[in-house]
């Protein structure tokens, strides 16, 4: 940063200009020792009401012309116009009033607002006019490019700098999750604060996400009301998003309107915290257009908790400034001045009609009456403004400290921290926060992450679950063990022997999925475990309905080549060792297709899920729950197209009677009893457990996983195998 021992770096220019400028069609800027200054101000009836900022200006035009040793031989004289915080207007007004004027002004005071003040000041900075201007309350980071506005200075702070307070803010409570929403979208420094912010954010908080952006226009004149603005704005997203930190861009009044709606949303404090632009001067306006009859209290309610950015010029009330005077005494010059302005209005003067930018504006006025006398040595030895020290940077903005506050009860608001800018680029702020006068819904800044809970399942439903499980390892145990030692009686020899164990292998796999699936659901994990057990339990899952799909064809393919094909020996069309290597590459694929979907999906495993917010809760939960890979995967394709091959061999096989080959026969009993049950057991699960947050549908969801496996296992049993353990257990009795 760049700074000079003068008080204003714009002397030289306006020194020139005064002295040796004759501006094109020779029009004079001195006429009877008078020195007009353009004062561009924002009325009451534009979006932002700075009409009380005339008297400040008013009087710092006073002080300075009862001043001899300032402009001797001179007279300034303020030309106010209205620059309506519009663009079209603040130009009409400035070309009437400097370009086509009689007599150029020799500077620019104004305009109040960043919309108006772009356009006037690239015209300004022009070669052909080259007018200085300095600005109270541009407060665009749009307008910090010098060679694009060479001519324009400014006594207020730029958004980049509230843009670097909120970032140092967002730091300290270690907040990452935010939302913006913006209003009057169509104002070009509004868009451009909000880059610079995002922009900010993102090289300076590590992992930091916008889970929430939305923007409404503001009401211009022709009927519209805000009403019929704030209902395009996204409530449901913002509740979904989870956002505890939202950031509001737009006017004071406006800013003011939107709270009250988002009060009546749920959308505030304590759930939100909302951090705004000057938003406290809001408690002492006497109508707000939305609020409910326009009430002060549903506003008070709105704003409570919300953090506002305000600035802070004065260092001591006891500091006697470059105008000779203390803050204080300046401060009552300037009440006694808007009383008089509120007479010549007709207007019922009240301290609401006070407005904080005037003090800026009374900086800026005498910034212009200072450089215009060179006051080099006055300013040296004082180095001090109206209302504390000023310095300017590189970009021509001056240096100011933004103060951050919060709403409190009883429309009081408590300064609770303040960012000091820093004095190289290169550097970083400096923040001092203090926490014993912070508002919090509880003893500590509002949690930037929620508490996380996995949907557990009730415990009886899990012992329940496992019993049936532990009965399925039992019977299959037992089947594998009668499969071993009679392998070769002739009802188990048909089946193929070796293609049982793959049956029961998958089985097996299938039961212990469903106890992991058990484990998961019904005990309390961290994230870690969670993933893990979510992954493996999708894979053994897949992999024993991948053996038991798999056999099962190969079974039914080999009865229908025997029956409707070639009527050969099945030992000479396709051996078992066959269907085993078969086997044995599918689960080589689909081991490796699981491996990769980890591998490249790490944090897709497990989803999360904001539930609603309840009335007696201050803060949303986040519910977590595995991804079924499969289904979002190519690979379940393959099992699609077995479970299709399947039904058609079931159908194609159903009346085959033969004694070697009652399979037949039993795997279509089996397919057409497992698959329906099956299908929609896990169709209904899958529905249920991501979608919902409803305690007892864990447990519903918990009991269709279940059921789907032990249907698949059970139904196995009893259709493949007890048919042929029966003529077994019938021999072994008779003999």
């Amino acid at each position: 940063m760049i700074r000079f021992n003068s008080l204003f770096t714009v002397a030289t220019v306006l020194v020139q200009f005064v002295t040796q400028c004759t501006c094109g069609d020779e029009r004079e800027i001195r006429t009877n020792g008078s020195l007009q200054i353009l004062g561009l101000f924002p009325y009451r009836e534009s979006p932002w009401d700075g009409e009380y900022v005339i008297p400040a200006a008013r009087l710092a035009t006073d002080e300075i012309n009862r001043n001899d040793s300032i402009l001797p031989g001179y007279v300034l004289e303020l030309i106010e116009a209205n620059s309506g915080c519009d663009r079209d207007r603040g130009v009409r007004e400035f070309v009437r009033n400097a370009l086509h004027s009689e007599h150029q002004p020799v500077a620019i005071l104004g305009a109040g607002c960043s919309g108006a003040t772009i356009p006037i000041a690239s015209i300004a900075g022009r070669d052909d006019v080259s007018l200085p201007q300095v600005s109270y309350g541009a407060t665009s980071p749009f307008l910090s490019f010098t060679n694009s506005f060479p001519y324009f200075y400014r006594t207020v702070f730029s958004d980049g700098t509230t843009s670097e307070a909120i970032i140092a803010l967002l730091k300290k409570f270690k907040w990452k999750r935010y939302g913006v929403l913006k209003i009057g979208v169509d104002q070009a420094w509004i868009e451009h604060s909000v880059s610079t912010l995002r922009a900010g954010i993102q090289y300076e908080i590590d992992g930091a996400e916008e889970v929430f952006s939305g923007s409404i226009e503001q009401p211009r004149d022709g009927g519209e009301t805000f009403e019929d603005y704030v209902k395009f704005i996204d409530v449901n997203g913002i509740h979904s998003s989870g956002m505890r930190i939202g950031i509001i861009y737009g006017g004071i009044v406006a800013s003011g309107n939107l709270m009250c709606y988002l009060y009546r949303q749920k959308l505030v404090y304590p759930r939100i915290i909302w951090i705004l632009f000057d938003v406290c001067l809001l408690l002492n306006r006497s109508t707000h257009k939305y609020c409910k009859d326009n009430d002060n209290d549903e506003l008070q309610q709105a704003l409570k908790g919300s953090i506002c950015l305000g600035y802070k010029l004065t260092t001591s009330d006891n500091t006697i400034s470059v105008t000779g005077k203390t803050f204080v005494q300046y401060y009552e010059s300037y009440v006694d001045e808007s009383i008089k302005y509120a007479r010549e209005k007709n207007d019922s003067y009240s301290s609401s009609l006070l407005n904080d930018w005037a003090t800026v504006a009374y900086d800026s006025m005498w910034t212009l009456g200072l450089a215009l006398h060179k006051a080099e040595e006055k300013l040296s030895h004082y180095n001090s403004s109206a209302s504390g020290k000023v310095s300017f940077d590189e970009a021509h903005k001056r240096q100011l400290t933004i103060t951050f506050s919060q709403v409190h009860e009883d429309k009081t608001f408590n300064a609770f921290g303040l960012y000091h800018p820093p004095d190289n680029s290169s550097d970083n702020g400096n923040l001092s926060i203090n926490n014993s006068v912070l508002l919090w819904s509880v003893d500590d800044p509002p949690p930037d992450e929620f508490p996380t809970e996995t949907m557990l399942a009730q415990t009886w439903a899990g012992v329940l679950m496992l019993l049936f499980l532990v009965v399925g390892f039992v019977w299959n145990s037992f089947s594998m063990l009668v499969n071993f030692f009679y392998q070769h009686f002739y009802t188990i020899k048909a089946s193929s022997p070796q293609l049982n164990y793959m049956i029961f292998a998958g089985n097996n796999l299938l039961l212990l999925s469903g106890v992991l699936l058990v484990i998961r659901t019904i005990v309390e994990h961290d994230m870690v475990t969670f993933s893990s057990l979510c992954q493996i339990t999708q894979w053994l899952f897949d992999l024993g309905l991948l053996l038991v799909l798999n056999v099962t064809l190969l079974k039914s393919w080999r009865i229908y080549r025997i029956f409707h094909s070639f009527r050969r020996k099945p030992g000479k069309l396709i051996t078992d060792n066959a269907f085993i290597i078969a086997s044995i590459s599918w689960i080589i694929i689909n081991t490796t297709y699981h491996i990769v979907f980890t591998l490249v999906n790490k944090t897709n495993i497990v989803k999360e899920k904001l539930l609603p917010v309840e009335d007696d809760e201050l803060s949303q939960k986040v519910v977590v729950y595995c991804l079924p890979s499969d289904l979002i995967g190519l690979f379940y394709i393959p099992h699609i197209v077995m479970a299709v091959n399947l039904c058609l061999l079931a159908f194609l096989i159903r009346h085959v009677h033969h004694k070697q080959f009652n399979d037949a026969k039993n795997v279509a009993m089996f397919f057409y009893a497992t698959a329906p049950i099956a299908i929609i057991c896990l169709t209904l699960s899958a529905l249920l457990s991501p979608v919902n947050g409803i305690y007892n549908l864990a447990t519903v969801s918990l009991i269709l996983d279940c059921t789907a496996v032990c249907c698949i296992v059970f139904m196995c049993q009893l259709t493949l195998f007890v048919p042929k353990m029966l003529p077994l257990f019938r021999y072994l009795y008779s003999h």
